[in-house]
């Protein structure tokens, strides 16, 4: 008898299931299947066969006539899955969560079953099965005796209608709310209508209950929030690139533009923001995003013969793709931040071969796997490193001179912040002692806002207010060290009085009004400003500490520097901002890159190391996080772990094992084991021969961007 293996969005292998009774399987097709106490919908991923039926559930109906996943796609969801590490279902809960439509359940008994104790006495035809205990349905499902129909559900809203003409039994304030009803066809809201036709709630209250307009359902319509449309016309290259870098934002638009006329492609942009920027462009693209309502996604993903603009779950859409693009590839956006924790740079290359690489600057990973590349001409940068080592305080003399005369000219100032809050910690100044948080191996970071201020942990939430004193030795001289945001912001209020100085990081945005309606200021910000740029008249772009943007733990951070230096470049495309960068290194060779306006220079020779040392791109990744709240026992696990791979490991092929940089994360001790192998199958075997860690906590990490927090 054939069996159908069926995806839930959870992280389990398939499961394997009986056709709906009466049907076929279909592959690709949604289907609703019982589990555990109740209703889930799944992906059919699997067609196979059975002996024993008796010892399989049977499904309870199709969704979709057709496949929701074609069988191209089941496939490469399959290979999703071995790419990863992971089941099938964790990834169909990453990449194709909205496959569960809220649906219609209808029940009845086989003709001629006896009807059971709690069926209904008039319950011959079909009932709603949520008027039966599911108990019930339960008992009557294993034997046999009960039909079931599942349909998805049409989305609906209510919304106001009118029934009847104005007449002489209506006030004045009613009959406007009449009269523009009928004008109308249709409100979406007693509030919209009072609202349209300016007369207050009351009055249409009064519509309804004399029978002169009623609320109805009505199949609602869904469609992405419109954006402005801005024309672009195409660039046609010679050739058929797989990487496309430098230029302007417009004009790797108008590449990308000119490219998409052989057909449809499918473009992964790292978030929305980017997203947008790029859609007005594309008018006739459908733009598939993450954030769009469940049901508007399912209704998006029958649009065929299109290009589609979309963020990571766009990755499996239905369409023949004449090529896939991934835009600005170093983005750590890119990375999901659990579930698969699947890098889309590499997820989406394993998948499509025949991978475009576009962005403003190239990277390594580019460099190496793309060998047709199209170099546009960089703008041309214009800028100056000072050494931070000659220099005291946040500001040297001629970063505050640039300032003050980019305000004088009616300009603005972009001043960049590693870090939010107000400082990295605080120290005592006279025996040293930094308040920690109590579940990490990290100082607390100071927020001074409130009274007296707070610290918090930025790892695990932990909030205390700050002492007025020392709590080790009792003197009042609490120092503040490592500037954030709100340090730099408010230093830069007191050198520029009567100056706007905004303030945009994750999480939140002040004073930026004056900004965005052009008027001279700085804005201080992370690199939220990427995704949110109030700013309409740039001039000067300011680093007070460049080495903030290095962390150490991260071999991509000098890349991920040098990518962020060319977007900012390209922030504006009206404007061609000076950037004045303040370092401890001012020799660091992404810096020199940058400011040497070479677009390839600084990849090229990060590459290298990469290939000296065996990193990615070279070879491919997997950080192997173990994890206890007793240090001993995540030490003793990482160890064994350790030895048993390298029984089995060549030494190039395993790191390890080390404390993480930080040696504990929300109350655990955290210890690393890194595997790679530039062999795919290799690298598969490796991690298949890991073994469990008990009583350890073992965590996989398939092409880590950064080392330090602890894997959720």
């Amino acid at each position: 008898m054939n069996t159908i293996e069926v995806a839930l969005p959870l992280p389990l292998d398939p499961l394997s299931y009986l056709p709906p009774q009466g049907e076929a399987p279909r592959l690709g097709a949604r289907v609703v299947v019982p589990f555990r106490r109740g209703l889930r919908v799944g992906l059919v991923v699997g067609v196979g066969t059975t002996r024993t039926p008796h010892a399989l559930k049977t499904a309870i109906g199709y969704l979709d006539e057709e496949p929701f996943l074609p069988e191209p796609g089941v496939a490469r969801l399959h290979r999703a899955a071995a790419f990863l590490f992971v089941p099938a279902g964790q990834v169909v809960a990453d990449f194709l969560p909205f496959i569960e439509a809220p649906f219609t359940h209808r029940v009845r008994l086989v003709k001629g079953a006896p009807r059971p104790p709690g069926w209904p006495d008039e319950g011959q035809g079909w009932l709603p099965a949520k008027e039966l205990p599911a108990e019930l349905l339960e008992e009557l499902r294993a034997g046999g005796v009960l039909e079931e129909a599942v349909a998805e559900a049409v989305p609906e809203v209510q919304i106001l209608r009118p029934r009847r003409r104005p007449d002489t039994g209506l006030s004045p304030q009613a009959r406007a709310a009449l009269e523009t009803l009928w004008a109308l066809g249709e409100a979406e809201s007693q509030a919209d209508l009072a609202r349209r036709a300016g007369v207050g709630a009351a009055a249409v209250r009064t519509l309804i209950k004399k029978g002169y307009a009623e609320v109805v359902r009505a199949p609602r319509e869904l469609s992405p929030p419109p954006l402005p449309i801005r024309p672009l016309s195409p660039l046609y290259p010679p050739f058929i690139p797989d990487r496309v870098h430098g230029g302007r934002f417009t004009e790797r638009m108008a590449v990308l533009k000119g490219l998409m006329e052989a057909g449809p492609h499918l473009v992964l942009f790292p978030e929305g923001a980017l997203l947008n920027r790029a859609a007005v462009y594309f008018p006739e693209a459908v733009r598939f995003s993450g954030s769009f309502p469940a049901a508007l996604r399912r209704r998006l993903w029958r649009v065929r013969k299109k290009s589609v603009l979309g963020s990571f779950q766009a990755l499996f859409f239905p369409e023949d793709f004449e090529r896939v693009v991934v835009v600005e590839e170093e983005s750590d956006a890119h990375k999901l931040p659990a579930g698969s924790r699947a890098f889309l740079p590499e997820l989406a290359r394993a998948l499509f071969p025949d991978l475009l690489y576009l962005g403003a600057a190239p990277t390594a990973r580019a460099l190496f796997f793309a060998k047709n590349p199209l170099r546009l001409k960089p703008r041309r940068v214009r800028g100056r490193v000072l050494d931070k080592t000659r220099h005291k305080g946040f500001f040297a003399g001629e970063t505050q001179a640039l300032m003050r005369q980019a305000l004088d000219k009616g300009r603005q100032v972009l001043v960049m912040a590693a870090r939010k809050g107000y400082a990295a910690r605080l120290v005592c100044g006279q025996c040293g002692f930094e308040p920690s948080c109590p579940n990490c191996a990290l100082p607390l970071r100071y927020h001074k806002d409130g009274k007296g201020g707070r610290l918090v942990c930025h790892q695990c939430g932990h909030t205390e207010p700050a002492p007025p004193r020392c709590p080790a030795c009792g003197s009042e001289l609490l120092l503040a060290r490592g500037p954030g945001l709100d340090w730099i912001a408010d230093d830069l209020a007191a050198r520029f009085p009567g100056v706007p100085v905004g303030r945009l990081f994750s999480g939140g945005a002040h004073d930026l009004k004056p900004l965005a309606a052009g008027e001279p200021g700085i804005l201080v910000a992370t690199t939220r400003v990427l995704r949110q740029n109030p700013l309409v008249n740039l001039a000067l772009v300011v680093f007070p500490w460049v080495e903030g943007f290095l962390p150490e733990s991260d071999f991509r951070a000098a890349e991920g520097l040098f990518s962020l230096l060319w977007q900012l470049a390209d922030l504006d495309e009206r404007k061609n901002p000076y950037f004045l960068l303040q370092a401890y290194n001012p020799r660091h060779p992404a810096i020199e890159g940058f400011l040497a306006g070479t677009l390839e220079d600084f990849p090229r020779s990060e590459l290298a190391l990469r290939q000296a040392l065996g990193y990615p791109p070279v070879v491919r990744m997997v950080k192997v996080e173990v994890s206890h709240r007793q240090e001993g026992v995540a030490a003793e696990a990482a160890h064994r772990l350790a030895e048993r791979m390298q029984a089995r490991a060549r030494p190039e092929e395993i790191l390890g094992p080390a404390p993480a940089p930080v040696p504990r994360v929300r109350g655990r001790y955290v210890w690393h084991l890194l595997l790679k192998s530039a062999d795919e199958a290799r690298l598969a075997e490796l991690v298949a021969a890991l073994g469990p860690a008990a009583p350890a906590r073992l965590r996989l990490d398939p092409d880590p961007i950064g080392f330090g927090g602890l894997l959720e």
